[in-house]
C-alpha cells in the first residue's frame, strides 16, 4: 500500500515538474492533470509538492470535502484542487 502511495506521489510531482517547465509558454489557466485519486493521498499532493517547489500554498477549504492549495512562482500560480466528493484532483497553471 505505501509502494503504490509513493507511485502516486511520485508520479504527481513528476507532473508538476513538467508543469513547472511548460507553463512559461502558456498564457492562461491550463488544467495540466486530472485523475482519480482520494481526498487523502490528494492532501499527501499537496504536501509533497509545497517541500519538493520549497514554497508554502495558500490553502482555502472550500468544504470538509474540497481544497484548493495555490502555489504563487515566479511566472504565475500552480493550482493543485483536491475534491473529495468526485474523488479527483486537478493540477492547473496560471501564467502572469
Amino acid at each position: 500500500m505505501k509502494k503504490l502511495q509513493r507511485k502516486v506521489c511520485q508520479r504527481s510531482v513528476g507532473a508538476i515538474v513538467m508543469i513547472l517547465i511548460a507553463s512559461h509558454v502558456l498564457a492562461e489557466e491550463t488544467i495540466i492533470q486530472q485523475e482519480k485519486l482520494s481526498f487523502e493521498r490528494c492532501l499527501k499532493v499537496i504536501t509533497t509538492s509545497q517541500d519538493k517547489l520549497s514554497v508554502a500554498p495558500e490553502i482555502t477549504d472550500v468544504s470538509d470535502q474540497k481544497r484548493v492549495a495555490v502555489f504563487s512562482l515566479v511566472d504565475g500560480t500552480l493550482t493543485i484542487t483536491c475534491d473529495g466528493e468526485k474523488g479527483n484532483v486537478t493540477v492547473s497553471t496560471n501564467t502572469d
